[in-house]
């Protein structure tokens, strides 16, 4: 172990003596993760010193490295954020001490020093029980609920986030940890604040997802598309894996429908969610053959063309109904065909720049989210289809657990992804209706 990983102390010393010095340990596949790296590289870049108290190398694939340490920072607002960084990457940072919680001031209105969740897999000290925290996401918040020696709790935060109802019954004694997005919150909410009692635990991706090892870096146009297929086939193969697919309207302007279909009958898409845009072009499509009043066979411009996606969506109208418009006959096949057929949930979200829309797209925005994240619970798999957009969104809904595959012509996507914290993202660059039908090819054949 050399120097700088042993001690990194500060010139000023008397300046240390005047800032509280606080512990943390850290259990994991530290090394090999870059974690270890993440760690020191924290404190240092607050101007913070640390000095190890304890270190103990994993020496086997399968077993744990263990640092236990103290650091210090030269102002208690350096040392707070040294706190936060620490702790979301999965340090134990003052994790033996009860967390603390405050009423919420008002509906839809978290105490100041409120603690912000990330994706990861987190669990709450709180008088003297570690909760898991249920519901996890990035930027929400924690509510506590239920009492010591209670049979229910009061004011729990269920999947679509509505509080203030007696909750589901617990064991004598317990608690629950919700982690509920700030406008569902309700007066009197006990939040959790500060950083004190939170044990934040990441995904290893080296050791978990090994299955994905051969994608060594985060975006790349040289991989070769097919290995990428298989890989992904591979893990799709398994129809106990949720897989839920971000979809957008690029997959029917690039040919890509015909494949999606075939793995939404065979089976292998448990939930698509969209925009209006999708459904749009799908339906235009199968209507009077064009998407955008390009010819989808020939790739020519229509005469007329322009406006057969608002006849699309006249015809939607005029039926009522996505539904209505197969039951009717009018509408015999596509993407939209085939996720009703197959009976499997969808959601479409709205946008300002919709035409229409159609009658099922959700143009509140607090629904179309709850109704993503009602579809999203439990996902073990999401593949992101060219839908930028979409697809940040429904990053930040995710637990890190859940597999995101971003198949996207323009790399950038990939990037803005992980930038808004969706750090599991692998990045698959290429053409969508390709990726798609290679796909198909190889899970369900013709």
């Amino acid at each position: 172990m050399n120097e700088r990983t042993k001690s990194h102390k500060m010139s000023d010393t008397s300046l240390q003596t005047s800032v509280r010095v606080k512990s943390f340990r850290a259990v994991g596949h530290l090394v090999d993760s870059g974690i270890m790296k993440e760690i020191l590289d924290t404190i240092i870049r607050e101007g913070g010193s640390f000095e190890i108290k304890r270190f103990d190398f994993g020496k086997t694939n399968e077993a744990h490295s263990t640092i236990e340490a103290t650091y210090s920072a030269p102002g208690a607002g350096a040392l707070d954020r040294i706190s936060r960084a620490l702790t979301d990457l999965g340090v134990d940072v003052d994790v033996e001490i009860s967390a603390q919680v405050v009423e919420a001031p008002a509906d839809g209105v978290a105490p100041p020093d409120f603690y912000t969740t990330t994706n990861h897999k987190s669990s709450v000290n709180y008088q003297g029980l570690l909760i898991p925290v249920e519901k996890i996401r990035m930027d929400g918040a924690i509510v506590i609920t239920g009492e010591a020696g209670s049979t229910g709790a009061t004011g729990a935060t269920g999947a679509t986030g509505a509080t203030g109802a007696t909750g589901a019954a617990m064991a004598t004694g317990a608690f629950r940890a919700m982690c509920t997005k700030q406008r569902y919150l309700k007066k009197g909410d006990l939040v959790v604040v500060g950083l004190e009692g939170i044990k934040v635990e990441p995904e290893f991706i080296e050791r978990d997802r090994s299955e994905f090892g051969f994608m060594t870096s985060d975006v790349s146009s040289e991989r070769v598309v097919q290995i990428v297929v298989n890989r992904v086939a591979d893990f799709m193969s398994d129809k106990s894996k949720k897989v839920i697919a971000v979809a957008g309207p690029v997959l029917v302007h690039t040919g890509g429908a015909d494949g999606f279909c075939r793995l939404i009958e065979q089976g292998y898409i448990n939930g698509i969610l969209a925009g209006n845009a999708l459904a749009v072009h799908d339906i235009e499509n199968q209507l009077y053959g064009t998407s955008l009043g390009i010819n989808t066979t020939s790739g020519e411009s229509v005469d007329g063309g322009h406006s057969h996606h608002l006849r699309a969506i006249n015809e939607t109208c005029r039926a009522g109904s996505i539904a209505n418009l197969i039951k009717e006959g009018t509408l015999k096949s596509g993407v939209m065909y085939s996720i009703v057929k197959a009976g499997i949930p969808y959601a479409l979200a709205g946008s300002i720049r919709d035409d229409g829309p159609l009658p099922e797209t959700i143009t509140d925005m607090n629904e179309a989210q709850e109704e993503y994240i009602k579809i999203l619970e439990g996902a073990d798999v999401c593949l992101m289809l060219a839908s930028m957009l979409h697809s940040i969104a429904v990053g930040n809904m995710l637990p890190a657990r859940t597999l995101t595959v971003c198949v996207d012509i323009h790399p950038p996507v990939v990037t803005k992804l992980k930038d808004r914290g969706s750090h599991q993202t692998i990045g698959v660059v290429t053409d969508v209706g390709l990726f798609l039908h290679l796909l198909a090819d190889r899970l369900c054949p013709v």
